[in-house]
C-alpha cells in the first residue's frame, strides 16, 4: 500500500515538474513571441512611417515634375512666339531694305531725270540766247525760257500799232531758225500792251490790241520763217497782266522745252 501510494507520489511529482517545465517553456515561448510582435510593430511602424515619407517625396517630386512640364511649355511656347516674332522682324527688315533699294532706284531715276531736263534746258536757253542776243531780254521762270521783247522795236512808236515793223524781222529770223533747229518745242506769244487813248474803233482796248500784237508775231513766224503754227499759241494780256515787268510794255515769247517724256518718267516713279 504504501509503495502503492509512493509510486502515486512520484507520478504525481513528475508530472508536476513536466507541467511546470512545459509552463516554463509555454512562457518563453510567449515572451519570444511578445519580442518578435515587438519588434515586428517597430519595424512596421517604421516601414509606415518611411512610406509616408517616401509618398511625400513621391508627391513633392511629381509637383515639380508637373511644374517642369509647365515651365518647359511656357519655355517652348515663349521660344516659339519669340522665333516668329523674329521671323516676323527679319521679314519686315528685308521688305524695308527692299522698299529703301526701290526709293533709291526711283530717286536715281528721277535725279538722273532732272539732270537731263536741266542739260536739255541749258542747250535750248543757249541756243536762244545767241540768237537773241543784245536785241532782247531772255531768262528762265519756272521752269520755262522767256523772252521780253520791247514793242518799240516790234511795232515802233506807235503804242496802238498791231504790225511788226521790219527793223524786228532780223531778231524773229534768228528765233525762228533756232526753233526750227529744235522741232520739238513749243511756245507761247504774249502780248502786253498799256495804249492809254481808243479813239478808234478798229481796236476796243487793250486786250484787244495785245491778242492782235501776238497773233501778229506768230504770224511772221509762221509765214516769213517757216515755223509749224501748230507749236505757237498766241494771247493777248493787256495793262492787266500780273507779270507785267514795267509802264514799258513789251511782248513774251515763253518757250516750252519738250519735257513729256521726263514727267511721264516722273509720274511712273511716283506711283509706286
Amino acid at each position: 500500500m504504501k509503495k502503492i501510494t509512493l509510486f502515486t507520489l512520484m507520478l504525481l511529482c513528475t508530472g508536476f515538474l513536466a507541467h511546470a517545465q512545459k509552463k516554463k517553456e509555454l512562457l518563453e515561448e510567449i515572451e519570444q513571441l511578445r519580442s518578435k510582435l515587438q519588434n515586428t510593430e517597430t519595424a512596421l511602424a517604421e516601414s509606415q512611417k518611411n512610406e509616408k515619407i517616401s509618398s511625400a517625396k513621391l508627391s513633392s517630386a511629381e509637383e515639380q515634375l508637373t511644374s517642369l512640364k509647365e515651365t518647359n511649355a511656357s519655355l517652348l511656347s515663349n521660344l516659339n512666339n519669340f522665333t516668329e516674332v523674329s521671323k516676323k522682324k527679319s521679314d519686315n527688315v528685308s521688305k524695308t531694305l527692299e522698299s529703301l533699294r526701290e526709293k533709291e532706284r526711283q530717286l536715281k531715276v528721277i535725279n538722273d531725270a532732272l539732270s537731263s531736263n536741266d542739260s536739255i534746258k541749258l542747250a535750248v536757253f543757249s541756243a536762244f540766247k545767241n540768237a537773241v542776243g543784245a536785241d532782247a531780254q531772255i531768262g528762265i521762270k519756272g521752269g520755262v525760257i522767256m523772252i521780253n521783247i520791247s514793242n518799240t522795236l516790234l511795232f515802233g512808236d506807235n503804242d496802238k500799232n498791231y504790225m511788226v515793223e521790219d527793223k524786228a524781222k532780223g531778231l524773229l529770223e534768228r528765233i525762228g531758225t533756232a526753233l526750227n533747229n529744235s522741232p520739238d518745242i513749243k511756245i507761247t506769244i504774249e502780248g502786253n500792251s498799256n495804249a492809254l487813248e481808243f479813239k478808234d474803233k478798229s481796236l476796243l482796248d487793250n486786250w484787244d490790241l495785245s491778242a492782235r500784237q501776238a497773233a501778229s508775231v506768230v504770224r511772221v513766224l509762221e509765214t516769213d520763217y517757216k515755223v509749224d503754227p501748230k507749236r505757237m499759241d498766241a494771247m493777248g494780256k493787256s495793262q492787266y497782266g500780273s507779270d507785267a515787268l514795267s509802264i514799258e510794255t513789251s511782248t513774251r515769247i515763253v518757250i516750252h522745252p519738250k519735257f513729256d517724256e521726263f514727267y511721264s518718267l516722273i509720274r511712273e516713279n511716283m506711283k509706286n
